[in-house]
């Protein structure tokens, strides 16, 4: 994983900027003075140095956390992600002609769903080339 910090070549000589890795921080960097400490206001940890915060406005950074809640928040993802998934699959077998009430299996609702729209592309040709054929008109906007 790449690091947080910009290159030494990119810090500036008077001030250095510390970036927090905390998704929703209120403020992205945090500056402090260079008056010869060159620790950054969070440790390799997350946790905050004994240097205070430069002004009380800002929000005290949220505690990092323990390898059983990055786990418990991985599988909750995991298991939002798999749901949504098997909500769309059940979506398509609602919209799909042929497909209502068999089982679930995601390979034959792909293949059946790629062959109604494949179906419904051709109609769609047939129609503009029978209304074209009448004399009528399709706009390009139409035309797929």
């Amino acid at each position: 994983m790449p690091s947080a910090r910009p290159p030494a070549s990119l810090a500036s000589s008077s001030s250095e900027t510390s970036y927090s890795p905390l998704p929703n921080s209120s403020s992205a960097t945090v500056p402090h003075d260079d008056s010869g400490d060159r620790s950054p206001s969070t440790t390799p940890t997350g946790t905050s140095s004994s240097k205070p915060a430069a002004t009380g406005a800002q929000e005290k950074e949220k505690p990092r956390l323990t390898e059983q809640e990055k786990k418990n928040n991985h599988i909750a993802s995991e298991q939002k992600r798999r749901a949504a998934i098997r909500e769309g699959f059940d979506r398509l077998t609602e919209l799909v002609p042929g497909l209502e009430g068999q089982g679930r299996s995601e390979s034959i609702v792909l293949r059946k769903t790629v062959d109604f729209i494949q179906l419904q592309l051709q109609e769609r040709q047939e129609l503009v080339a029978e209304i074209e054929r009448r004399g009528g008109h399709i706009d390009d906007a139409f035309r797929v």
